[in-house]
């Protein structure tokens, strides 16, 4: 087994559940490095994660038709209602701390 086995790769982030990850991650890690500043914008931040993701994907599909940046669209409204949703319950569950990761988005 090689070692970057268990880490992402391009093709787990390119996935529904690794989006929905990334969207997940990089708002909460920008929000805990930048701290209470940066709350305001934890929200845009994962929802312009979670549309690049999507658009990129659309992007190296080898499809040609117009449909496909429709759906890419559709799929990142998805992959952000994910990320919301499991940001949120990580929220709610967790119990409240000056400085904690997970914080309420809305």
């Amino acid at each position: 087994m090689k070692a970057l086995d268990g880490l992402f790769t391009l093709q787990s982030v390119l996935s529904l559940q690794g989006a929905a990850a990334a969207s997940l991650l990089i708002p909460n890690v920008l929000g805990y490095l930048i701290g209470p500043a940066f709350q305001p914008y934890q929200k845009w931040a994962a929802f312009i994660v979670a549309m690049a993701l999507a658009l990129l994907v659309a992007g190296l599909a080898p499809e040609k038709k117009w449909t496909k940046w429709l759906v890419a669209v559709l799929n990142g409204f998805l992959i952000f209602a994910s990320a919301a949703g499991l940001n949120q319950t990580a929220a709610t569950l967790s119990a409240p701390a000056r400085n904690q990761f997970f914080g309420a988005w809305f």
